[in-house]
């Protein structure tokens, strides 16, 4: 009882302390803060079953990893970022590749965001990944930020988690994970139905956390938001596996079958399966599949035919292993072909976007550079011009001969909103390629086109007074693809590779009034980008 009694009267010091800094507006923030005595006599710590693994968790806020150099400093596992609502990571396919070429056991997560289609996010998260197989973990759902879920009903938040998971799990083969901290799952969601998905804890400095009681242990936590491995500039996420390397692998073994995913279910059997969505191509490819065009035909070479899918627009074939060329048409929107390869007894997702007749083009069909585990290679369709015309992002060395283009724009990183078509632009921006000897600046739009040899390569721009951007993008032959370049302004006093400083700070600064005891009672909850 005394224990008890001396964390309550703390925490009414605490709140007392943060009300009058004016900071009280997340309870994931504070030790016991805010809560009755009922819910901290509930407050359970769960510490490991015994052996942990080490892992970190990225995204593109990391730059240009060495993972070689992670792998030798004894890292084990990498769980990376696909995408944050509708925006996809610009690092994620680079990172994916990496972290399996250098053995280690990677996982993908996803920043939910409830004012955007759960299906929709589902469906993306299922693209950029594929099927899963042995070494790779479940997707994870990453909830957090109290501010966005205002005025969703607990019902209603749980219900749209519960989309999310469905419907990966029948893309991935994989049941997902979920990443939350316990006042966030306790005050937003706090539904018991999701105790069977693998939990992953947000709490920073503890190897014991608070753990909801929808789950009587922990798969993962994070320890730490500043972080330091070899190979990675700046801080990272420090995470750790609940069990040793061969339960890791565990974990992470298996594979997710041939079956289809996503939307509609899907074929499943011992053949491969070609599946993907048919969507209104308004300029940016697959970086916004939103606007779903159900009815639509989809051919196969081959002489197969099938209908988009009511709803989500979604469609499948089963195929043997190979190349083929999907053909979708519409009424009112211009015919589009792709060809995508699969694996014998492998699945591909080969969305196909439809322009508007009459739009004057697309901007290419673009798969977030990186391509569909199995081989999709990237969704990559039939764009149209990029309307540009201007002398001062274009490529005088373009050779379309033998090379591909990309164009798009440096834009500023919005963190409240990540979509890079609403991005801020930024000319003057030089953009250079992986590899190669040339240099382009940007228009005062922001807008750019480099012309490269086909496959995978690394965009990195450079500004006075911005942290410099990159992009992976993977230009194809005698093609187009869209690649934005986020840019992230230097703020004096700020950490740009953290940019949204956590605490009082978000609100202008420190507060006169936040004393050291509030400080020493702060537990800063996870603000990941």
């Amino acid at each position: 009882m005394t224990t008890t009694r001396s964390t309550w009267t703390l925490s009414i010091l605490a709140v007392a302390t943060l009300l009058l800094s004016g900071c009280m507006n997340n309870r994931d923030m504070i030790e016991g803060s805010g809560r009755d005595f009922g819910e901290i006599l509930q407050e359970v710590r769960v510490c490991a079953d015994g052996a942990t693994v080490n892992g970190i968790d990225v995204s593109y806020w990391q730059g240009t990893i060495n993972w070689d150099r992670v792998a030798g400093a004894g890292i084990k596992f990498a769980i990376i970022r696909t995408s944050d609502g509708f925006f996809r990571d610009p690092q994620f396919a680079r990172n994916w590749s990496e972290a399996r070429r250098v053995g280690l056991i990677r996982g993908a997560y996803h920043f939910f965001r409830p004012n955007k289609d759960a299906a929709q996010q589902a469906d993306q998260v299922v693209e950029m990944v594929g099927r899963l197989g042995a070494g790779d973990l479940p997707v994870t759902i990453d909830i957090e930020d109290e501010s966005l879920y205002s005025g969703y009903s607990k019902a209603t938040v749980a219900s749209k988690i519960r989309t999310f998971v469905d419907r990966v799990e029948a893309g991935t083969g994989k049941k997902p994970m979920i990443y939350v901290g316990y006042y966030f799952w306790v005050d937003i969601v706090n539904d018991r139905s999701f105790g069977s998905n693998a939990l992953w804890i947000a709490q920073w400095g503890v190897s014991c956390p608070n753990i909801p009681d929808t789950w009587t242990r922990w798969t993962i936590l994070q320890t730490s938001d500043k972080g330091t491995v070899p190979g990675i500039s700046g801080n990272v996420d420090l995470d750790l596996f609940n069990g040793n390397a061969d339960a890791l692998a565990a974990f992470a073994g298996g594979d997710g079958g041939g079956g289809g995913g996503g939307g509609g279910g899907g074929d499943v059997g011992d053949d491969a399966t070609i599946q993907g969505v048919v969507f209104e191509d308004i300029g940016v490819g697959t970086s916004d599949m939103s606007r779903r065009l159900p009815g639509a035909t989809v051919t196969i070479s081959g002489g197969g035919s099938t209908t988009a899918g009511a709803g989500d627009a979604y469609w499948s074939f089963a195929v043997a292993g190979g190349s083929y060329t999907v053909t979708a048409s519409l009424t009112g929107y211009q015919t589009a072909s792709r060809t995508c390869s699969v694996s014998a007894g492998g699945s591909v997702w080969c969305s196909i976007g439809l322009v508007a007749s009459g739009s004057g083009g697309g901007g290419g069909d673009t798969g977030g550079g990186g391509g569909d585990t199995g081989g999709g290679g990237g969704d990559t369709g039939g764009g149209g011009d990029t309307g540009g015309g201007t002398t001062c992002g274009v490529d005088p060395e373009a050779d379309p001969a033998t090379q591909g283009k990309l164009y798009g724009k440096a834009v500023i990183y919005n963190r409240e909103d990540p979509d890079p078509r609403h991005g801020v632009p930024v000319g003057g921006v030089e953009i250079a390629v992986e590899g190669m000897n040339k240099i382009v600046t940007t228009c005062a739009d922001g807008s750019f086109e480099v012309w490269a040899e086909p496959g995978e390569k690394v965009l990195s721009a450079q500004k006075p007074g911005y942290v410099g951007g990159t992009a992976v993008c993977t230009p194809i032959l005698g093609q187009q693809v869209e690649c934005y370049v986020l840019m992230i302004p230097i703020v004096p006093d700020e950490n740009p590779a953290d940019p949204e400083p956590v605490g009082c700070a978000t609100a202008g600064g420190t507060p006169a009034g936040l004393s050291l005891l509030g400080l020493l009672l702060l537990a800063i909850r996870r603000r990941r980008s």
